[in-house]
């Protein structure tokens, strides 16, 4: 049976070739890290969007329609993608219907970034 073949070392910049299914040469084996949970934000349940999210979610998409809210405001119609809370839960808002809506991909990223 062939070997499998020579790989660059994943460490940027680094020429190595390795073998054996390994992903860092020698020199760069001690850089692979694990991946570990965020420990500060908690995984999805503990943050608030467990299986009881997935249900408003899916409710907030039917309310609305599937479109999003911020491209009708403007006179637009594109499908919605993602819910999002208007009065962020950092900054108090709860997961109350009213203060959840619709919006596409675009909108919540520049909504996002805004806040």
């Amino acid at each position: 049976m062939p070997s499998r073949p020579l790989r660059p070392c994943k460490h940027r910049g680094c020429p190595t070739l390795v073998a054996g299914g390994a992903t860092y040469c020698p020199a760069h084996a001690g850089e692979a890290v694990k991946w570990q949970p965020d420990a500060r934000r908690g995984n999805r349940h503990a943050r608030g969007y467990g299986n009881a999210w997935l249900r408003v979610r899916a409710a907030i998409l039917r309310r609305d329609c599937g479109i999003c809210q911020a491209c009708r405001r403007a006179g637009r119609v594109s499908e919605a993608t993602d819910v999002d809370h208007i009065t962020p839960k950092a900054g108090g808002g709860t997961d109350d219907e009213d203060n959840l809506e619709a919006l596409c991909r675009p909108c919540h990223r520049a909504k996002t970034a805004r806040e």
